[in-house]
C-alpha cells in the first residue's frame, strides 16, 4: 500500500508541472480573464448584490467549479485553503480560527454561517457545524461568499469575525438526475443521488446523501500503559452522517429545507473519560425549513420577507470513572434547541448616489432545554428548561460621493430578553485612485451574545452565569486591492482588532466549581497579503500568507492555538482541453501554544487532486491524494490531560464517481 501511495503521488506531481509546459504552448484566450472572474457579484457584505472591489470588506469567494477540481470532500476543506482562516479537529468537530484567533472548542461561535442568507448558528452553543455534520453536501454549493471582519451593523450576534454565506444551486443547474459515489481511506464511504428540474413556474431540486467511514486507530502517548490498550483508541473513531436538502422556488418564492443527522465516535478520552471505549459518542440533529420572498417593485425597491424554523439536538454519551478504583458510570448530556424568527429588508436607490438598507429581524427561541445525569445510578446534574427572544433593526447608506469616492455607513441595534440591548455600528470609506486599484479603510465593531450554554451552564449547583455581558470587537482594516493584468490580481490587508469580555470558563473561587465570566481582553494584529492567477485555457493559481499577533492584554502571552505564520498555495492545470485537470492544494501553519503550555511544531500539507469530466456523455471522475507527503502533526487539544495535541490524518486517499442522466 505506502508503494502504491508513491507511485501515485509521484505520477500525480509529474503530471502537474509537465501539463504547465504544455499549457505555456497552447493558449486559448476563449476562456475569462481573472479580471472577468473577479469582477463578481458578492451579496453578503451589504445584503444586496455588488462587485467585490464596492464592497465594505475583503471579500474571497470559492465557486463550485474549484471545489471540483481541488477534491474539497467539506466545507472545512474549503475554509483551509481560504487566506487566513484555519480548521482544528479534535477528532470529533472541526473548529475554524482566523486571523490568528482560533479558541478550542467554542463551537465556531464567532463566525456567522449562512445558508442562502439564513442564519445556522444554534441558540444554545452559537455554534455550527462545518465538517461532515455540515447541512449541505459540498457537490450542493454553487459558491461561499466569505467577508472578513466585524459585521454585527448588518447581522447581529455571531458576526464577530466574519461571515460566510453559502449559496446553493438551483434545480436548473443539475437538469436531470445526479448519481455520485465515493470511497476512500480508513473504509469511508459516500453517496449522493439529486435531481434537479426546472417545470414552468416551478424549479426543483432534491438531494440526499449518505456518509461512513471506521476512521483510524489512533495513538495517545498519555495513555500508554498495558492497562489501557498502550494508548491505541482501536475502532473509536467512527463517522457516519446521513442529510437531505430540498428547495422549490415558484415566481418570486423560494421554500428551503434541510436536514442533518450525524453519529460520531469520539477517541480522545476526553472530560477525563474512559479512554478506548466505543460507547463514548456524540449524536447530532438539525433541520431548518426556511420561506423567502423577494422582488423588486418599481425599477429600484428591492425588498425581501424571510420567516423560518429550525431545530437542533445534540446527544452525548461518556463513559467516566471516579477513580481508577471505582467501576465506570454512564453520564448522558443532552441540548434541544427550537427556534423560529423573520426578517424583512427593502433596498431603494434614490438621488442617483445613495443607496439606502434597511431591515428588522426578530427571533423566538422557544426551546432552549439542556439535561445532564448519570446513568446506573441515577443522578440528575442538571435540567434547565428555558427560552428567549430578540429583536433588532439596522440601516445602511451607501453614499457615492464622486466616481471615485465611496462611503458606506451603517448600524444595528439588538435588544435580547437576556442581556439587553447593544448598537454596533461600521464605516467603510472606499476610495478608486485609478481604475484599476482600490483602497479601503474599514472601521466597525460586532458582539457576540453569551450562550443559553453559557448563561445557564451548572456545575452541580443550581448557580448559573446570570451576570455574563456580550462579548464586543472593535476593528480598524485598511486594505488594497490592486489589477495588475488581466491575469493577476493582488491585495494586502492591515488590521487590528481589539476584543473585549471574551467569555471562558473559570473556577469559583467559594466551591471551586467550574463557572462562565467575562474573562479575557485580547488584541489582534495583522498582515494578509494575497495574489490570485487565471490564464488562458482554465490555468488557476492562488497564493496567500497572513502575519499575525494575537495576544492577551493583560499578559501579554500569545493564545493558544494561534499560529504567527500561515501561508497557502493552490494551483489549477488543465491536461487535456476541457476534460482533464490536475490541482495541487497546500497550507503552511507555524508552531502554536497548547493549553497545557507545550508548543507544538509548524507544518506543511500538500493536497492533490485529477478531476477527468466528459467521460463518455455523462460520467465525471476525480480521485485526490490528501496529506500527500504522509507529514506527521497534531492539533492543540481542548483538554488538558491530553498532552496538548490531537494526533491528524496521515496520507489518504478518495476516488469519486458522478453520473449525469
Amino acid at each position: 500500500m505506502p508503494m502504491l501511495f508513491s507511485r501515485f503521488a509521484a505520477a500525480l506531481v509529474c503530471l502537474l508541472f509537465s501539463s504547465l509546459a504544455v499549457l505555456a504552448q497552447n493558449p486559448d484566450l476563449s476562456q475569462a480573464s481573472l479580471e472577468e472572474l473577479m469582477n463578481i457579484q458578492v451579496y453578503s457584505a451589504s445584503k444586496y448584490l455588488q462587485s467585490s472591489e464596492a464592497a465594505p470588506s475583503l471579500v474571497t469567494v470559492v465557486t463550485a467549479d474549484q471545489i471540483q477540481k481541488y477534491g474539497y470532500r467539506t466545507l472545512a476543506d474549503i475554509l483551509r485553503s481560504v487566506g487566513g482562516f484555519y480548521v482544528t479537529n479534535d477528532r470529533h468537530d472541526s473548529s475554524l480560527g482566523m486571523r490568528g484567533f482560533g479558541p478550542l472548542d467554542d463551537s465556531n461561535a464567532r463566525v456567522l454561517v449562512l445558508l442562502d442568507g439564513h442564519r445556522l448558528n444554534d441558540p444554545i452553543h452559537n455554534g455550527t457545524n462545518i465538517g461532515t455534520d455540515f447541512l449541505l453536501d459540498v457537490d450542493l454549493i454553487e459558491r461561499v461568499e466569505i467577508i472578513r471582519g466585524p459585521s454585527s451593523s448588518l447581522y447581529g450576534t455571531n458576526a464577530f469575525l466574519g461571515v460566510l454565506n453559502i449559496i446553493t444551486k438551483r434545480g436548473a443547474q443539475l437538469q436531470g438526475l445526479e448519481l455520485s459515489s465515493e470511497a476512500g481511506s480508513f473504509n469511508t464511504y459516500k453517496g449522493r443521488i439529486s435531481f434537479g428540474q426546472q417545470f414552468q413556474p416551478f424549479e426543483l431540486l432534491l438531494s440526499g446523501s449518505y456518509y461512513t467511514s471506521r476512521g483510524q486507530n489512533l495513538f495517545f502517548p498519555e495513555f500508554n500503559s498495558p492497562v489501557t490498550h498502550n494508548g491505541i483508541a482501536v475502532n473509536a473513531d467512527d463517522d457516519t452522517s446521513r442529510s437531505f436538502f430540498g428547495e422549490l422556488a415558484f415566481n418570486k418564492f423560494i421554500l428551503r429545507a434541510g436536514y442533518l443527522y450525524r453519529e460520531k465516535g469520539d477517541p480522545t478520552a476526553a472530560n477525563f473519560t474512559v479512554f478506548n471505549d466505543s460507547g463514548n459518542r456524540g449524536f447530532d440533529l438539525n433541520r431548518t425549513l426556511d420561506l423567502q420572498y423577494q422582488n423588486t417593485f418599481h425599477g429600484d425597491w428591492d425588498a425581501m420577507f424571510r420567516v423560518y424554523h429550525d431545530s437542533s439536538r445534540v446527544d452525548n454519551f461518556y463513559w467516566w470513572r471516579e477513580t481508577d478504583a471505582t467501576p465506570p458510570l454512564l453520564s448522558y448530556d443532552n441540548s434541544r434547541g427550537a427556534w423560529w424568527g423573520g426578517e424583512m429588508k427593502v433596498t431603494h436607490t434614490f438621488l442617483l448616489n445613495h443607496r439606502i438598507t434597511g431591515g428588522m429581524e426578530w427571533r423566538d427561541n422557544v426551546r432552549e432545554d439542556q439535561l445532564n445525569y448519570d446513568i446506573a445510578p441515577n443522578v440528575l446534574c442538571n435540567d434547565d428548561r428555558r427560552s428567549s427572544w430578540l429583536t433588532a433593526v439596522y440601516g445602511q447608506d451607501e453614499f457615492s460621493i464622486t466616481p471615485k469616492l465611496l462611503l458606506n455607513l451603517g448600524a444595528r441595534f439588538d435588544y435580547y430578553s437576556t442581556v439587553g440591548s447593544t448598537t454596533n455600528p461600521r464605516l467603510a470609506l472606499i476610495y478608486r485612485p485609478q481604475e484599476k486599484t482600490t483602497v479601503k479603510i474599514l472601521y466597525g465593531t460586532a458582539f457576540r451574545a453569551p450562550t443559553a450554554y453559557e448563561l445557564h451552564y451548572r456545575s452541580w449547583t443550581l448557580k448559573g452565569n446570570p451576570a455574563l455581558r456580550p462579548e464586543t470587537i472593535r476593528s480598524t482594516e485598511v486594505v488594497v486591492e490592486r489589477t495588475l493584468t488581466s491575469q493577476l490580481r493582488f491585495a494586502a490587508s492591515g488590521y487590528l482588532n481589539g476584543m473585549h469580555n471574551l467569555i471562558g470558563e473559570a473556577i469559583d473561587p467559594v466551591d471551586e466549581l467550574i463557572v462562565f465570566r467575562n474573562n479575557e481582553n485580547v488584541l489582534s494584529r495583522g498582515l494578509q497579503l494575497e495574489a490570485n492567477a487565471r490564464w488562458p485555457r482554465g490555468w488557476e493559481g492562488r497564493a496567500s500568507y497572513n502575519l499575525q499577533r494575537t495576544t492577551d492584554r493583560a499578559t501579554g502571552q500569545v493564545l493558544t492555538n494561534s499560529p504567527l505564520h500561515l501561508a497557502k498555495l493552490g494551483v489549477i492545470v488543465p491536461v487535456v482541453g476541457n476534460k482533464l485537470f490536475a490541482s495541487l492544494d497546500s497550507w503552511y501553519m507555524s508552531r502554536r501554544r497548547t493549553l497545557s503550555g507545550a508548543s507544538l511544531g509548524g507544518f506543511a500539507v500538500f493536497n492533490a487532486n485529477l478531476l477527468s469530466r466528459n467521460l463518455g456523455r455523462h460520467a465525471e471522475v476525480s480521485a485526490g491524494l490528501y496529506n500527500l507527503f504522509d507529514k506527521n502533526y497534531a492539533d492543540p487539544a481542548a483538554e488538558e490531560h491530553l498532552e496538548g495535541a490531537l494526533q491528524q490524518d496521515g496520507r489518504n486517499f478518495r476516488v469519486k464517481h458522478t453520473f449525469h442522466f
